[in-house]
């Protein structure tokens, strides 16, 4: 699993407060991935549609699934949504200590 990050604060938070009021009747919050299942999958997303992040994070689905984390299939492959319930500041905290590599985006070009 991939997922970008813009290196601002908050930003998870307003995506999943987002997904939450696109979707209420899913009482779910939701944050976007990418699923990829090798090195050329994580370099062609890096260069296409995650150009504008800076940093990727690569996560396991096992490690996520471990955790709590509801991998659903969304909109378009390779797209998934990241879903979960409760407290939202539990699951951001769960998300960024999940073992996982970070990695800078070397497709990103900084504005």
């Amino acid at each position: 699993m991939v997922r970008a990050d813009d290196l601002i604060e908050g930003s998870s938070r307003l995506q999943a407060e987002e997904f939450r009021r696109r979707y209420p009747g899913w009482d779910r919050w939701g944050l976007s991935g990418f699923f990829a299942r090798n090195e050329t999958d994580v370099e062609d997303l890096a260069a296409d549609r995650l150009e504008r992040f800076p940093v990727l994070r690569l996560y396991r689905p096992s490690v996520l699934e471990e955790v709590g984390f509801q991998i659903v299939p969304t909109f378009r492959t390779p797209h998934v949504t990241l879903a979960f319930g409760g407290d939202l500041d539990l699951w951001i905290d769960k998300l960024r200590t999940a073992e996982h590599v970070e990695r800078t985006n070397p497709y990103h070009e900084s504005d």
